[in-house]
């Protein structure tokens, strides 16, 4: 085989194994013995060879470690550690509860059943689950939808609640059909505004591909959530979560104590439309409208938005939203309908109907200082722009 050959061959597998993940390792601890010499003389080159060739030797010894460990092949190496704690428990809780007594050698005793059958139930889901893993994340590799595989990855975060993961899973599956769908459409439309006719082929390769990937990594993906929930509950994992949401820092840099209602703003902004607006707008304020559904009037440095939060995903929904640009003015509280007024300019071009224009809205506040609170941080975010 020539060199070119075996550069186009080496290329190829490299290529297979970053779509196809078949590398990919969790939970994998290779343990190398260390090199040591004492009052031996070398020169460099030498030291460098018997350096090289004793860590080559230990890392040739616990091959079996890293293949047993890939999540290709579910992770055996896991199964067999984890079996090996419940088995361990099963001896040892026993034991030491009858050091202290009959009652606490029959709680032992039901401490260790539960480990060992926890412990078996949640190593072979968790097998299956990490096997289903890497196939949904090779389905989300094959689109070469970077927008996608980002947001197959927040949207697969574990939350606290069991029941949330599964909704959330279920949620991915329809989206996975409808932006599969639509893909076909915007895709070569969005390649062709940016890259012209070769935009166009390869935007209409991607929506294709993703007609059939992306629903496939959805059902994939809905499966491995699921079994990583039941492993989880079976081996009474807990999930470590922040306490609080991550702090509000303003445009101008400068650190403030800590304010939970900004916190809480930034956070809901951050997990708009997969993060559409974060790079592009800076949290402002934003106010509570209503607790059932939960929703809220949001003001960034660009525009305005109402917010709905889909209670069963955990997710957010714009219902509407307003650039500065397009108001007619700042907005105004009416305080006898207790509503916050704002006003659309009127469209400049010859059609009396426009569907892209958003109208204007009366929104309810639920108090007169929270109004205030709103309208003053709008109208000086519009003041900064030049409005």
């Amino acid at each position: 085989m020539s060199t070119a050959d075996m550069t186009l061959f080496g290329c190829l597998v490299g290529f297979l194994l970053r779509t196809l993940n078949v590398a990919e390792v969790k939970d994998v601890i290779l343990r190398l013995g260390f090199y040591e010499r004492s009052f031996d003389r070398f020169t460099v080159t030498k030291l460098q060879n018997q350096v090289s060739a004793h860590y080559q030797n230990q890392f040739f010894k616990q091959i079996h470690v890293l293949v047993l460990g890939l999540d290709v092949l579910g992770n055996p190496l896991g199964i067999i550690l984890g079996l090996a704690e419940g088995v361990e428990s099963l001896f040892y809780e026993p034991y030491k509860g009858a050091i202290e007594g009959p009652l606490e050698f029959a709680e032992g005793m039901a401490t260790g059943v539960l480990t060992l059958v926890g412990s078996t139930v949640g190593t072979a889901v968790g097998a299956v689950s990490r096997i289903t893993s890497v196939l949904g994340k090779s389905l989300a590799t094959l689109t070469f939808d970077d927008e996608y595989k980002d947001s197959r990855i927040r949207h697969r975060q574990p939350t606290a609640n069991v029941v949330t993961d599964i909704a959330a899973g279920g949620k991915n599956v329809v989206m996975g059909f409808v932006h599969g769908v639509t893909g076909v459409v915007t895709k070569p439309v969005a390649g062709a505004a940016r890259s012209g006719a070769l935009g166009f082929v390869k935007g209409l390769g991607k929506g294709v591909i993703g007609l059939v990937a992306q629903p496939a990594g959805g059902i994939v993906d809905f499966a491995s959530t699921s079994l990583d929930a039941v492993k989880r509950t079976a081996t009474q994992e807990h999930i470590v979560r922040r306490v609080r949401y991550p702090r509000h820092v303003s445009h101008d840099g400068l650190v403030r104590p800590y304010i939970f209602h900004e916190a809480m703003g930034l956070y809901i902004l951050n997990r708009l439309d997969n993060r559409r607006y974060t790079k592009t707008d800076t949290y402002i304020a934003h106010i509570t409208c209503s607790d059932s559904p939960p929703s809220w009037l949001m003001a960034t440095s660009k525009r305005i938005l109402f917010v709905t939060e889909i209670s069963i995903f955990g997710t957010y929904n714009i219902d509407w939203k307003m650039a500065y640009l397009d108001l007619q003015g700042m907005p105004v509280i009416m305080a006898e309908k207790q509503v916050i007024q704002i006003l659309v300019k009127k469209s400049q071009g010859n059609s009396t109907f426009d569907t892209n224009r958003p109208s204007s809205k009366a929104i309810k506040y639920s108090n007169l200082k929270d109004a205030c609170y709103f309208v003053d941080k709008v109208t000086n975010a519009m003041h900064s722009i030049g409005l």
